[in-house]
């Protein structure tokens, strides 16, 4: 009983050891399918890839020498010599582009009233003096007005300081006249015709009764003599002779104290009234300021008497009506923007100095600076100083500094956004190449140096000032070395080419011998040896092996038409051919590569 129930114990084990073995067997064979399949499907080339129709794997050049065929070295590549040149250093700062403040008007209502007429359009050109609009006002007739009234008034004072001056004059001269004691005829004939007003009965009429009493007194001496007349009637006789040579000497007196009385107070109320009138006038200037041409002369350009309160605005300038802000029939206030009047032939370019770069920045007034528009055709040109400000902006710390740029062909709008350069410091000489000679990369400025039969060294250099076609080596070269200019990218495009073929290369897995998808008679093999002029198999295997119909895969149809000769060498995907085609035209530069 106990030997046939402790018999069976043994199979359990025995089945789980069966279990065991089968499972490390599948475990060893799918080791072996792995071993195989990375060794003989993704493996490296053989020895007899060569015969297989494969290229040979070309080794890389060292990473800091690039060979060019002798041909292409000659027809794409110039060096020069490394000398000294006189450089200064500069300093960018931002800026904008302005209206020259004094060919720029912002034209406001200079009274309050109503637009009834505008007369120009946006854009339209304008000469000083042509008209802009027509505005009603009560105040500019009410001004006007009072220029008229005083313009009257004065030609009112004018005439009578005329009036009053030739009276003073004929007086004096009938005066003068009368000293020679001539007979009254003569001096009636002399100044009948003359102005003496009423000083000609005064002084006349006391000049005839002057003659009369000389003419009785001669006769009482004859008679005196005689014994014919008392002496009563002699002493009247000549007292009365004395009284009108008395009142004749006071008329004349008192005729020329007048008359110059006259003539002055005259002369004052003429002046006073031309004082008047100018204050009137200056208050009409002041209501229309300068546009109207009439401010000097209230009835000038008046089509009649109606239009005293129409006000012309006048461009001051001659430019471009730039802009327009009120319509016909709107009321306006006085100091409401109406027009922009601008001559954009000359503009302004205002930038900011800091002022922890002012000490040492080297500019004066007349100087020429370099000028970059980032929004224009024309991105660099060049602007002279016009002024640099006295002081510091309190904002923004900084010393204005305004440059006037010539715009004849208006190619430049006001707003636009700069850069100034500046010179800074001294002129100095420094070992400098041209600025085509400098190429970078990863942070890094290098050089190619020639070593003959088309081979090129790069060589690591640190940089100084830079202009538009110099650029200072501090460190790297020495005076008379040759440097690659023309032809430097190419070397660059070159060099980086080779190192993503070499970082691809040591990366990417391999196929092995037997095809490029291990399927002799498959379309894709016969796509893949059709393929073979432009793509090696390890090259393709990254994306256009896993899946023939990915997107990968179309990429690399597409890119093929442009990077055809650059994807020959062993180990290049798409990223490095797309590198290449960002840095240089696709169709021009791959071919050289």
């Amino acid at each position: 009983m106990s030997a046939s129930v402790s018999a069976p114990a043994p199979l359990p084990l025995l089945a789980r050891m069966r279990r065991s073995l089968t499972g490390v067997a599948f475990l060893a064979a799918g080791g072996l399918a792995w071993w195989w399949l990375a060794t003989h499907h993704f493996g490296g080339v053989g020895p007899d890839e060569g015969d297989a129709g494969g290229e040979p794997v070309v080794a890389a050049a060292p990473d800091d020498l690039v060979s060019l065929p002798a041909a292409t070295a000659t027809a794409e590549v110039t060096a020069v010599t490394v000398s000294r040149v006189p450089l200064r250093d500069h300093v960018t700062v931002p800026g904008r582009i302005d209206y020259d403040a004094r060919r720029q008007i912002d034209y406001a209502a200079p009274v309050d009233g109503i637009v009834s007429q505008m007369l120009v359009r946006v854009r339209q050109r304008v000469q000083a003096g042509d008209p802009l609009a027509e505005l009603s006002s009560r105040d500019v007739g009410m001004a006007r007005n009072d220029v008229r009234k005083c313009m009257a008034d004065l030609a009112i004072a004018v005439k009578a300081a005329d009036w009053a001056a030739t009276i003073q004059t004929n007086v004096e001269a009938m005066l003068g006249a009368l000293e020679a004691h001539p007979p009254l005829d003569e001096i009636e004939k002399r100044f009948g015709r003359e102005l003496l007003g009423n000083y000609r009965d005064r002084i006349l009429g006391s000049y005839s009764k002057l003659l009369q009493a000389e003419k009785v007194r001669a006769s009482t001496s004859s008679l005196e003599t005689g014994g014919a007349l008392s002496g009563r009637i002699v002493e009247e006789r000549q007292s009365n002779l004395e009284v009108a040579r008395e009142r004749y000497l006071a008329e004349c007196e008192e005729s020329r104290f007048l008359t110059r009385q006259e003539r002055a107070k005259s002369a004052a109320e003429r002046e006073q009234a031309e004082r008047v009138l100018e204050i009137s006038r200056e208050h009409l200037r002041a209501l229309v300021g300068n546009s109207d041409g009439d401010a000097g002369d209230a009835a000038a350009e008046q089509p009649n008497d109606d239009s005293l309160s129409t006000l012309v605005l006048r461009s001051p300038i001659d430019g471009l009506v730039e802009d327009i802000f009120v319509a016909r029939g709107e009321r306006v206030e006085p100091g409401k923007r109406m027009f922009v009047v601008a001559d954009t032939t000359t503009l302004w370019v205002r930038a900011l100095v800091h002022e922890r770069q002012w000490t040492a920045v080297e500019v004066a007034d007349g100087q020429s600076v370099k000028v970059i528009v980032p929004g224009a055709s024309v991105h660099e040109t060049t602007a002279t100083i016009n002024h640099v400000g006295a002081t510091v902006e309190a904002e923004s710390r900084s010393v204005p500094l305004v440059a006037e740029l010539a715009n004849d062909d208006a190619h430049y709008k006001p707003g636009m956004f700069v850069w100034v350069d500046l010179p800074q410091g001294k002129l100095r000489e420094a070992i400098a190449v041209p600025a085509e000679a400098v190429m970078r990369h990863d942070g890094k400025a290098f050089v190619f140096v020639p070593e003959g039969d088309g081979r090129f060294r790069r060589r690591d250099v640190q940089t100084g000032i830079e202009t538009d076609t110099l650029i200072e080596i501090t460190r790297g070269l020495a005076e008379g070395d040759e440097v690659v200019a023309r032809g430097a990218f190419l070397l660059k495009s070159r060099l980086l080419l080779e190192k993503e073929v070499e970082a691809e290369t040591a990366t990417m897995p391999r196929l092995a011998p037997g095809g490029l998808y291990g399927a002799d008679t498959s379309p894709e093999r016969e796509r893949g040896d059709r393929s073979g002029s432009r793509f090696d198999p390890p090259a393709c295997a990254w994306g256009l092996v896993s899946a023939h119909t990915s997107p990968e895969r179309e990429r690399g149809d597409q890119a093929s038409g442009f990077c055809r000769s650059v994807t020959r060498s062993p180990g290049l995907r798409l990223g490095a051919c797309i590198e290449v085609a960002m840095h240089q035209s696709a169709e021009a530069k791959c071919s050289r590569a």
